[in-house]
Order: structure tokens, then C-alpha cells, then sequence
């Protein structure tokens, strides 16, 4: 692990931790994840929620589509506001509640905790900081080991949310590849956040707005790499599945709107391409992070599974580099605070 990275932002030495970050994780924290997808293996839930907000809604993100696809288990994204604002109580029992935060102080989330809680469901948090309101509901915690994150953009903690989750889901589907994987993941981590290329950075800077692509687990890369250039270069971003992409964004195209397409090594890889094509062929610049021929090159994951954690690794450094060129302050976005406690 030793990729030198320019460090004049807090954001850029945060990227740089990435890798003994999650090296950290695996000593630390892996097992404790394993166990925890164990139990979820021997004792299925019918149903599971998720309680975010955020870039951890990204990550909360990730694990219903990996939980979907390879458990076969629904998970559900629950809007804190339903507990917080509305007031109204949930039946789930026998359910599982998954709280993502950095932080864990946000009340919405602790109000959906409780009520997840009443109706029956076991609340399991992943977490940055587990002496807070969050971590002291939860009957099962596991402890990010990301380490103190100033910037307000969160990098390492997002990364380490989501290795927490492919070990988790790698453990209830007894999938040993994907645990060797995560276990490979530091060295691969390293290449990873190279610097991104000019010609990526230029064809960026010069759109107006950026539609970030893909599907399945990636679509939190992209969820994420769309909140990550609102905060750090303040663009117009949005991210759409490629399924969704020809039903209406296309018309964009040809209007200096740039593509930048996190592009899977799994089923979900052909329908990317084609949007990326497609949109390309309409007038758009269309960007591919991919581990195949990409206009930002990323290392092939050792499974499907952990190649959005490459790929959002990689964009953090290019978004960091951007925000830096265009004269923006990513450690600390206008209106913005590290902590955000919503109701």
C-alpha cells in the first residue's frame, strides 16, 4: 500500500487511508461480520428494512441488491420520516432493521430504530461511531473501524460500510470467493486511487450536468458519485439505473450533458455498455468506469460483488482532484456540515 497521492485537502488524505482502512476492517471487523451473516443464514428474516440518509442510503443501497440477488431475501428502504414526522408504528416482526450511518446521531434514524423495534424487528447498525444514539438502540453493532473522518464528503467510511455489507451477505450465502475477495481487497484498493486521467477530468469539467449509469449493486457507486459532485464541485448531477436511461434522460443528449457510467462485471454489464453507447451516439460524452478498456481504468475484482467498492474508490480520488481544478473546497461544501441531524 503505497500509492503517494498529492495531500492538500483533508478529503485527499482521507482517500489515501482508504486502503488501511479497510485492511483495518478485515483484522478487526471481518469476523464479527461473518458471524453476523451466519445468523442471518440460519435464521432467515422474512423481510428486511433499511434505515439511511444520505451517502450511507447509497451503501443501504448496495445491500438490497446484493441481498436480492444472491439471498433472494426483499429488503426495503424505509424513509426515516415515517416514524420521525408521521409518527407511525411498524409491524415487523420477525423483520431485520439495518441502520447505515457515519455517525450515528441523526434523530429520524433512532425514531425509526424504535419503531422498527416495537413492531419486532432486529435492529443491526453499521457504524463509525458506536458510542452514539444509533449504536445504543441497536442489538447488534458492528464497528466500521474506518477511523476519525473530518471531511464533510465521507470516503473511507463509505468504503468500509460496504465491505462490512459483502462480508455479511458473503457469510449468508457461504460464498468463500467473495470473503477471499474482501480479504485481497487493500492491495487491490491501492491501485485503485491512482490519479484519475486528464482527459476524464477535462471531459467532466466541461459539462453542465452528469448523469451517472449503472445497475444493480454498482447503482450505489453511482448514487453516491452523483451526491459526491453536488457536494465537492457543486454540479448538477443525477443518477439513473440503464434500464431507466432511454425513458427519458436520453433527450438530454446533444445538450452537453456527460455520462459517467460505473460499468459491473455482472449480468447487469451489457445493458451499462448499451447505454453508454447509446447516449454516446446521441451527442453526449460518455465516460466508463470499467475494469475492461475504461476511460478510468480500475483493477478486475476478485468477485462481481466488490467491484462497485473499486470503482467508488477510484471516482473519490477523481472527484477530489476535480473539485480541487475548479477552484472548490471539498473539505468543507458551502451550507454543509459533517454532522447532519435531520427529523
Amino acid at each position: 500500500m503505497g500509492q503517494i497521492i498529492p495531500l492538500q485537502t483533508q478529503m485527499a488524505r482521507e482517500i489515501a487511508e482508504i486502503p488501511h482502512a479497510v485492511q483495518r476492517f478485515i483484522d478487526q471487523g471481518l469476523d464479527r461480520c461473518i458471524a453476523l451473516g451466519q445468523s442471518l443464514r440460519d435464521d432467515p428474516p422474512p423481510a428486511i428494512l433499511t434505515c439511511a440518509r444520505g451517502t450511507s442510503d447509497q451503501a443501504a443501497l448496495y445491500f438490497k441488491y446484493l441481498v436480492e440477488s444472491r439471498a433472494g431475501i426483499p429488503v426495503a428502504s424505509l424513509g426515516p420520516s415515517v416514524s420521525s414526522v408521521y409518527g407511525a408504528s411498524l409491524h415487523a416482526r420477525n423483520m431485520v432493521c439495518l441502520t447505515v450511518s457515519q455517525s450515528g446521531g441523526s434523530p429520524d434514524l433512532v425514531e425509526l430504530q424504535r419503531a422498527a423495534a416495537s413492531g419486532g424487528a432486529r435492529i443491526i447498525a453499521l457504524l463509525n461511531t458506536l458510542e452514539s444514539p444509533v449504536g445504543r438502540i441497536a442489538s447488534d453493532v458492528i464497528d466500521l473501524k474506518a477511523g476519525r473522518e473530518e471531511a464533510v464528503a465521507a470516503t473511507k467510511s463509505f468504503v468500509c460500510s460496504l465491505v462490512a455489507i459483502a462480508a455479511i451477505v458473503g457469510a449468508m450465502t457461504e460464498n468463500d470467493a467473495l470473503l477471499d475477495g474482501i480479504r485481497a481487497l487493500p492491495a487491490t484498493l491501492d491501485t485503485a486511487i491512482a490519479a484519475p486521467p486528464a482527459n476524464a477530468l477535462k471531459a467532466i469539467a466541461a459539462a453542465p450536468s452528469v448523469l451517472t449509469v449503472s445497475r444493480g449493486p454498482a447503482m450505489a457507486a453511482a448514487g453516491e458519485a452523483a451526491l459526491k459532485l453536488k457536494e465537492t464541485c457543486q454540479f448538477h448531477a443525477e443518477a439513473y439505473s440503464a434500464a431507466e436511461i432511454m425513458h427519458g434522460p436520453s433527450v438530454l443528449a446533444g445538450r452537453g450533458v456527460a455520462v459517467l457510467a460505473f460499468v459491473p462485471d455482472d449480468a447487469g454489464r451489457a445493458s451499462v455498455v448499451e447505454a453508454c453507447q447509446a447516449m454516446q451516439v446521441a451527442g453526449a460524452p460518455a465516460l466508463r468506469i470499467d475494469s475492461e478498456n475504461g476511460d478510468i481504468a480500475v483493477p478486475t475484482a476478485a468477485e462481481a460483488a466488490l467491484t462497485p467498492i473499486i470503482q467508488i474508490a477510484a471516482f473519490y480520488r477523481l472527484v477530489e482532484t476535480l473539485s480541487v481544478q475548479l477552484g472548490c473546497d471539498p473539505d468543507h461544501p458551502p451550507g454543509l456540515s459533517k454532522v447532519t441531524k435531520t427529523v
